[in-house]
């Protein structure tokens, strides 16, 4: 029976810690009372074995006990030795205060003139005491004092500045975000260096507290999209952030639409040239991928190195990925309507070879290229999944032996091989990840639209996809504009890019307070 009680009992570890957020706790003041102040500590620090609490003492006529309690391996030890503990507990001018003032102003003197660190704050709740301890910080309680000193020396272990793998170009900075939010607003703050540029910072998730950051330029950008960010930002209630695409998902305004309503990229090029265009860039800790906020359509199909090329070969690459764009999307399904139902549409010299390669085919073309398109997907994810230089390899192999070998086994048409690879191939050409994602998905049901009604399917698939952009929004702007509600002027920057010294003004498709960006320059620089 005693063994039966004890299997039951609660251990130390099993019972629930105090709730931080309580209204009791938010409240509570500090004692000043020093054992008093870690009593009412150790609940929330007890189970935490990486909590360091360090006792010492401050020299002086009568010594004064102190404490500081910090997070093992996040704040910088050297400079808690060199520029803290050692400064208190040597004797030094804080001895003659001491004599001279008493202790009336003892924090004060510590707070101003003896700690060597960049940001001290003081505190004086349990709830913002403890949260402190938790959000890096070391803090220092002294005793006869209700107030506490919270000292920022949290450990800065970031990897180096590089080019983001998934964003190279080809002309144009070779630099990348990291997961350190100070490095990345100081990258942005060296490429815009005008004191409009607005910083404002706030904390997202109940349990994480992580740091957000957001941008933007005040004189340019329009205060409706600044407040509605903020709006939604502070809106989100959740237990943790641990990357921007938790952001993305709680901010968008259709989170059931396959196309992605928020840009993302890891590259402060691109950030700095969409923050004088009046948008908002929003920024995380710990993840070096930042949002931008209006996005719109063409702005997935638009790369970095558009604007630092030359107008004619800038405007030939982004014609092509329109066109990919569109073949991503209409080559398989156009097979299987004009294979299934609109034969006379096909040449006769074409229709004959396809007929020829496809009479051993004991499947029809619907099947055929459903297969192959789920074939050609799985491999995508396993080469992403893969190690770089392992993937590259199944990707290229696994597609050659496995086209190859269903040709041989009459299991597919070398016609069906050949519109998969180039779809593939288009969809990779897309500049974007997240449309290049979105494309693959909404190929499959084009497919299946095409084999039910033929031509009329495929027609009416686009029908959808044109009037489901036109609904869109981000941040309560048009998603398909300048092209539906049309911005007849924005066109010089869409389908293809006009000269540099024609864009004066800043896009009407984005709402913005500085319509002016360039004195004119008739015919460029020359006179």
């Amino acid at each position: 029976m005693k063994g039966f009680k004890r299997l039951f009992q609660k251990k130390e570890t099993d019972i629930p810690g105090p709730k931080l957020d309580s209204e009791k706790n938010i409240k509570q003041k500090l004692p000043k009372d020093l054992e008093k102040k870690q009593e009412l500590i150790k609940p929330f620090i007890i189970k935490s074995k990486d909590v360091i609490s360090r006792s010492f003492m401050i020299q002086g006529e009568k010594n004064i006990s102190a404490v500081v309690i910090y997070l093992e391996g996040v704040i910088d030890s050297d400079i808690l030795n060199r520029d803290i503990l050692k400064p208190l507990m040597i004797k030094t001018s804080i001895e003659e205060t001491l004599k001279q003032e008493g202790t009336k102003h003892f924090i004060e003197r510590i707070y101003r003139s003896t700690l060597t660190i960049g940001q001290v704050q003081k505190v004086n709740t349990l709830a913002e005491l403890v949260q402190n301890i938790y959000d890096g910080f070391a803090v220092l309680l002294f005793d006869g004092f209700t107030e506490a000193l919270m000292l920022d020396i949290r450990l800065a272990q970031e990897r180096s500045v590089e080019e983001p793998d998934t964003e190279k170009t080809l002309r144009g900075p070779r630099e990348g975000f990291i997961e350190n939010l100070v490095t990345n607003i100081a990258i942005i703050r060296r490429k815009i260096r005008d004191p409009n540029l607005v910083v404002e910072k706030t904390m997202v998730g109940k349990r994480t507290r992580t740091d957000l950051a957001f941008l933007y330029i005040e004189d340019i950008a329009d205060p409706k999209i600044v407040s509605e960010v903020k709006n939604r930002i502070n809106k989100i209630n959740i237990d943790g952030i641990l990357t921007t695409g938790y952001i993305e998902q709680l901010m968008e305004d259709n989170p059931y639409s396959f196309f992605p309503q928020i840009q993302v990229t890891e590259r402060p090029d691109k950030v700095a040239a969409n923050l004088l265009e009046g948008k908002v860039a929003i920024m995380a800790n710990e993840t070096p991928v930042v949002l931008i906020v209006p996005s719109l359509f063409v702005q997935f199909l638009q790369g970095s190195e558009d604007y630092y090329e030359r107008t004619i070969t800038s405007s030939f690459s982004r014609s092509l990925r329109f066109l990919a764009f569109f073949l991503a999307i209409s080559l398989p399904p156009l097979y299987i309507a004009l294979v299934s139902f609109e034969q006379e549409l096909i040449p006769l010299k074409l229709i004959l070879s396809l007929a020829e390669a496809r009479k051993q085919v004991p499947f029809p073309a619907a099947i055929e290229a459903l297969a192959m398109e789920i074939i050609i997907q799985l491999m995508v994810e396993t080469g992403l999944r893969l190690p770089s230089s392992v993937g590259q390899t199944v990707g290229v192999v696994g597609a050659i032996v496995l086209g190859q070998a269903a040709i041989s086994a009459d299991l597919a048409s070398p016609a069906i091989v050949i519109i998969i690879a180039v779809t593939t191939i288009c969809n990779f050409a897309l500049p974007t990840y997240s449309m290049a994602l979105t494309v693959r998905i909404i190929r499959i049901p084009m497919m299946l639209l095409a084999s039910a009604f033929g031509i009329f399917g495929f027609s009416i698939g686009w029908v959808i996809i044109l009037t489901h952009l036109i609904s869109l929004e981000s941040v309560s702007v048009p998603y398909f504009t300048p092209f539906a509600p049309l911005r007849f002027k924005d066109l010089k920057d869409s389908f293809y890019r006009t000269f540099l010294w024609k864009m004066n003004n800043r896009p009407e498709s984005i709402p913005n307070k500085d319509k002016k960006r360039q004195s004119p320059v008739k015919g460029g620089t020359k006179k």
